[in-house]
């Protein structure tokens, strides 16, 4: 039996407007569930440029870094959850982006603006998002984040 490969980090936009949360709510297999838009990051890539890279995948929308959220990490699965202001328009995944290619009946992406109340009830995972969604809220713009260098999406 071989050994698992090193872990990948994930880079998560936390992308708060008007009360509402930008997630992509997904249903697998059956299963209904909500994530917040981000992905691997890949080698030479930073997690901030990582970071709007899969906004503007698996949103469509444009977005700047605001601030790192000091969350916790989860050791199966780390991820570095980034303050996202995201720029104007509606949500819908890009015409290149692999979960377009990845989408069938029983796997589905769907981005979308929920209420911040819903963020359980639309079953965000994994639960550290969920802290990242709250403490995006308290922050504004930042008293409990710590400032992240600016970085605008490569074009």
């Amino acid at each position: 039996m071989s050994a698992p490969g090193p872990l990948r980090l994930r880079a998560a936009a936390v992308a708060v407007r008007d009360g509402r949360v930008l997630v992509v709510l997904r249903e697998r297999d059956g299963r209904r569930y909500a994530v917040l838009p981000g992905g691997g990051v890949e080698q030479g890539e930073t997690p901030q440029r990582a970071c709007l890279r899969e906004l503007r995948e698996e949103t469509g929308l444009d977005g700047e870094v605001v601030a790192l959220l000091p969350v916790g990490l989860d050791r199966a699965a780390p991820a570095v959850y980034l303050h996202v202001e995201a720029g104007p328009g509606v949500p819908a995944l890009a015409t290149d982006a692999p979960e377009r290619a990845g989408a069938s009946q029983t796997n589905r992406y769907r981005p979308a603006w929920v209420p911040v109340a819903d963020v359980e009830a639309v079953g965000l995972v994994p639960p550290l998002a969920v802290d990242a969604v709250r403490m995006a809220v308290s922050a504004g713009r930042s008293p409990g984040a710590v400032r992240a260098p600016t970085v605008r999406p490569p074009r």
